[in-house]
């Protein structure tokens, strides 16, 4: 299926590797013109090499206001529209009450929160024009049910998703799509990582999955692609799982 995206320009950030590179790599693969930032240029210029020549990265660090003024001046300088921004940002570190410091909150809420509000307020102007721009906030299952010992992405994703619930109503109109995709478990190398130690966990977890197994970031780029390309047009203000039947609330 032809999803429209060839030559259209998507900024995805923090997509040196993880879910992230997931979705550029999707986006690549549909002949998108992919601009890709991090933290670590070494890291950027791997992933770029391996997205070809359609990528291009950009050190910076959406935790921090100047870098994502500079990230999306970049684009600006080099193209003369923005058709889709993929906001991501990683997870804030894990932490029961107790253990969360303030100075812990303040980076978790400049991480999560305010760098989809920079980000947003930055590309607006670039994405109006765009005959059909789309905005997708990458958060978590965590939205829907509160997860264990992750604190701060529990109490700080939900507000992600009440800004794009509200921007829903306010920018439609002006022909900006924005969704927001809830992961549950993607099998990264950073999870892989993780319990590498510890394969009874990991069985475990998997068990409690209806499809008994972990998401790809294949398939999770894939979801991600579809929702930021033009064949997605009318679907707008929407928060979809991508967690294999995790969640199995009725809301």
């Amino acid at each position: 299926m032809d999803l429209q995206l060839k030559d259209k320009t998507i900024l995805v950030t923090a997509a040196s590797r993880g879910l992230g590179f997931g979705a550029a790599k999707a986006l690549a693969q549909e002949e998108a013109n992919v601009i890709i930032c991090g933290r670590t240029e070494t890291s950027l210029k791997e992933a770029v090499s391996k997205l070809g020549e359609r990528a291009e990265y950009v050190v910076a660090d959406v935790s921090k206001q100047e870098d994502v003024k500079s990230l999306v001046g970049y684009v600006k300088e080099n193209s003369s529209t923005l058709d889709g921004l993929f906001v991501n940002a990683g997870g804030p570190p894990p932490g029961t009450f107790s253990k969360v410091s303030d100075e812990d909150w303040r980076k978790g809420f400049d991480l999560t929160l305010m760098s989809a509000i920079w980000l947003t307020r930055e590309s607006m102007p670039l994405l109006k024009k765009s005959d059909s721009p789309a905005i997708l906030y990458s958060t978590s299952i965590s939205v829907k049910q509160p997860i264990d010992n992750l604190l701060l992405s529990n109490a700080i994703r939900p507000a992600v998703i009440g800004m794009m619930r509200t921007l829903a109503g306010e920018i439609g109109s002006e022909g900006v799509r924005v969704n927001a995709i809830l992961p549950g478990y993607i099998y990264t190398d950073r999870v892989e990582q993780l319990m590498a130690s510890n394969k009874e966990a990991m069985s475990s977890l998997e068990a409690r999955i209806p499809l008994g197994r972990m998401g790809t970031p294949a398939e999770f780029g894939a979801v991600c692609t579809f929702l930021l390309s033009p064949l997605a047009s009318y679907v707008h203000g929407a928060l979809l799982l991508i967690d294999g039947g995790l969640y199995q609330g009725t809301m």
